[in-house]
């Protein structure tokens, strides 16, 4: 079997006015999704997909046809460890970390995609099998609003079975920020998980380790979940210093990439969990191996998962075969390309989310049908604001 083809397939859904939603990096007007299909001479194709979505889909269209489509030409798709090494390799002079690592993610999601149909497998079965049946879920929205609409939704969570929900905060005010948080935990109780994102890496003005510092010690007592993002990712020493001083369980990774980043995370002790993403941090073959250099030091990784099916169903996979990748991301934002893309629907139930079996491959599909539907809308994706010092 030999790789023919590669090609992007950029698809979209914009929200109405009303229904977009703001957070620490702005306002998001669409979502965008940067999808791989990898074709071979035996007429098998695989799907991936590119966690690099909002901001540079075309961008990411043109470097893989002028960089990974000729590099991988008549490569055999079984060969995923060279393939991976050497798209790495010829890629690290102009793209170790951010955009490229997100390509060479979705290009390895799909020649599992590809072995899983060729064997009539599924792709947990080639990453180790099964470990666990269901996985845990926690409900992830809570953007940016009033904290009377936000009780409302976080009630609605609660009541159709989620142990906790995200909420998102860093936006301007971090004063602002903890009373949002103080005043949800005294409305709904000790016994929900509150899970906090400060998204520190996508804020025009990111916290320093003194904000990040008193934002923890005045939410200590409100028995946080975990703590998601509070410093930006290049601030090692703040995230080692803040984890350590603190007893809100620090954690971040979705913007960091392969494992040459996470060690850093790990080996310091800089989180307390780690949150890789195979659609952004080096794809399924990477991700194996950050959760097995997690796994040596005694820690747990909690998967990000912000995309369409193609990547719910990866990090299912992904999950499903990994001991230590322990919880599961359920993105409640309005997105019809989860659903989509899945050859079976998400199937919930009391908290928890159940394992979709015995699908060749990953278990989604496109068509053209699709394609038409969610055509690609180039325009703006997130309003980031004005870049105005604050101070």
């Amino acid at each position: 079997m030999k790789i023919t083809r590669i090609e992007t397939i950029l698809l979209s859904y914009r929200y109405k006015p009303e229904s977009s939603w703001s957070w620490s990096g702005g306002k998001t007007l669409q979502r965008n999704c940067v999808l791989v299909r990898v074709n071979t001479d035996e007429g098998i194709s695989g799907l991936g997909e590119i966690g690099e979505s909002a901001f540079l889909p075309r961008a990411v269209q043109t470097i893989i046809e002028t960089r990974f489509e000729p590099m991988l030409y008549g490569e055999d798709p079984f060969n995923i460890e060279k393939i991976w090494q050497k798209m790495y390799i010829q890629s690290s002079h102009y793209g170790r970390r951010g955009v490229i690592p997100t390509i060479l993610s979705g290009i390895d999601i799909a020649l599992y995609d590809i072995i899983g149909q060729k064997v009539n497998r599924p792709v947990y079965d080639l990453i180790g099998g099964v470990y666990r049946n269901k996985f845990r879920v926690y409900a992830s929205g809570g953007m940016a609003k009033p904290i009377d609409e936000l009780t409302k939704e976080a009630q609605m969570y609660l009541d159709q079975g989620y142990f906790g929900l995200k909420v998102r905060i860093g936006r301007e005010d971090p004063q602002e920020d903890i009373e949002l948080i103080r005043e949800l935990r005294k409305r709904l109780g000790s016994k929900p998980a509150l899970l906090v994102d400060a998204g520190q890496c996508y804020t025009n003005f990111p916290w320093s380790y003194d904000t990040a510092f008193r934002v923890c010690k005045q939410l200590e007592d409100c028995d946080l979940y975990w703590l998601e993002e509070p410093l930006h990712p290049d601030d090692i020493e703040g995230f080692k210093r803040l984890t350590a001083n603190t007893s809100i369980p620090i954690v971040a990774g979705e913007n960091e990439f392969v494992r040459y980043g996470f060690e850093q995370l790990i080996t310091q002790r800089a989180v307390d969990m780690v949150q890789p993403d195979v659609t952004r941090s080096g794809g399924i073959s990477e991700c194996k191996k950050i959760a097995a250099l997690a796994s040596a030091h005694h820690m747990r990784c909690a998967p990000h998962i912000f995309g369409s099916g193609v990547g719910f169903m990866a990090n299912m996979h992904f999950i499903a075969s990994t001991p230590n990748a322990f919880i599961m991301e359920h993105d409640k934002t309005e997105n019809p390309l989860r659903e989509a893309l899945m050859k079976q629907p998400i199937e919930y139930c009391d908290g928890y989310v159940k394992l979709i079996k015995d699908l060749p491959g990953l278990g989604v599909a496109i068509d053209d049908v699709i394609m038409k539907e969610f055509a690609y809308i180039d325009e703006q994706a997130v309003d980031k604001g004005n870049f105005e010092p604050i101070f």
